[in-house]
Order: structure tokens, then sequence, then C-alpha cells
């Protein structure tokens, strides 16, 4: 399996900033299953027929829990951890995202599966500490709070959180609460909304159920979706060759 991932992503050079840059920049992080309202697996033999041998992508769980697996093989000390995301509205629910971090000369996010992140590792710093990591979509940083960390974006001069993350080891069955809601329950964002996106070296692609919205440079163009464009824009921006249920039935 590592071989075949290995190849899959293009043979990384064996750093953890490529490694994180080669899977997310092939792997789309992606929704349809829940859509589609096909059963989500984090068995890693389910993952990499779907990920690897399939070319889709996936949400936080089963991002996370094969990129985890990717780089302890590669003989990291990866281990997966529960985060909190913070939205316009406020706090999502308890301890639902699945984030990974990296212990090496320094603690480090590695998260591949959030779908606004930097395509390289952030080293978790004490406030007054922190080290700004730029990516072509933005600043970001982590740091280090009372029982925890934060991972955090710029916004117009102003570092705002974006989840608040737990330094607690966590296996992927810790998470089946929390799957089986954002699978099932009519509240989750991941059921009432398509939500495909992947970086792009000149910015980000996005796609809901009604747009397509390209990030370049900062500027962002957006383009209506529909029954008759979908699939053409899922190949070209994300390499995905799937039907998408909810937008077959659109007229």
């Amino acid at each position: 399996m590592i071989e075949e991932m290995d190849r899959f992503l293009g043979h990384p050079s064996g750093g953890l900033d490529d490694y994180i840059s080669s899977y997310m920049k092939r792997v789309p992080f992606e929704n349809i299953d829940v859509q589609n309202e096909v059963p989500v697996s984090v068995e890693l033999d389910n993952l990499s027929e779907k990920i690897i041998t399939r070319g889709r992508g996936g949400f936080c769980y089963e991002m996370n829990t094969l990129f985890r697996y990717y780089l302890n093989e590669k003989g990291y000390e990866a281990y997966n951890v529960a985060a909190t995301v913070k939205n316009p509205d406020g706090w999502t629910r308890e301890g639902s995202h699945m984030s990974t971090l990296v212990k090496a000369d320094a603690l480090y996010v590695a998260d591949v599966g959030f779908g606004d992140l930097p395509v390289k590792a952030m080293p978790i710093r004490p406030i007054g500490q922190e080290i700004t990591i730029d990516d072509v979509n933005g600043r970001y940083r982590a740091v280090e709070v009372n029982d925890g960390f934060e991972v955090q974006k710029e916004n117009a001069g102003v570092f705002e959180t974006l989840y608040k993350g737990y330094f607690e080891p966590r296996r992927p069955e810790d998470f089946n609460d929390n799957m089986d809601y954002n699978q099932h329950h009519p509240d989750s964002i991941f059921t009432r909304h398509l939500i495909i996106t992947m970086p792009k070296s000149y910015g980000r692609v996005s796609m809901t159920e009604n747009n397509l919205t390209i990030t370049m440079d900062g500027e962002k163009e957006k383009l209506e979706v529909t029954r008759g464009n979908y699939q053409k824009y899922l190949n070209e921006y994300f390499g995905l060759d799937v039907k998408i249920d909810r937008l077959e039935k659109d007229s």
C-alpha cells in the first residue's frame, strides 16, 4: 500500500512539507459520498481503494486517517487528534473535526482534511513566539492555548481562529459518533451542502451544489454549477469522475 501511495503522490522527496503538499494537491477534500448517501469507511483497505485506486477524495476522517498512516509508515510520529471548528455562527459540534499532529523537532499541525489550510506543516508555538506560514491562499499559524492549540488564518491583518484542537491522541473509532452525525444528521453541513475544494498553484478551487469558485491571486471568479456542466468541472478542476445524485436530479 505504501508503494502504491508513493506512486500516487508522485514519489515525494521525504520532507514533511513535501508529503503534505503532494497529498493536498492530488487529493481533493470532498463529501460526495455523504451527499450520495454512500456509507463512509475509515478502514485502510477501503480508503486505499477509494482514494488511490478510484482517484477520489474524502472529508476529514478519511483524509487524516489515511495520511496519518502514511506518515507513520514513513517513520514520522504522527497521530490524530480531535478539534472543534469555529465558523461565523459560532462553534460547531465539539471535537467533531479530525486533525493530524506530527512530533518531530517541534509539534506540527499536518492536517490534510480541513479544506482551507496551507500546503505545509504549521509548528505549534506559544503566543508571542508564533511562526507564520505564508501560502498562496493566505497566512496561517498554530498557537498554544490553555488546554490545546488553535489554527488561525489572517483576515484583514487579524489572525482569526479556524479551529481549536486538543493534544490527546485519538483513534478512528473515537470519532464514530461525530462521523455518524456528519453523514446523516440534517443539521450537518456535509448533508446540507456539497463541498469540494483543492489548493492550486495559483490559489484554490471550490465547488458547491450552486457554484464553482476559482480563487486566483486573491481574486474570486464564480461560475454557476448545473446538471449539464458539473461533471466537466469535477474532471477539469478536481480530477474526479463521479456522479452527484442531487445535481443529476436538478433540471
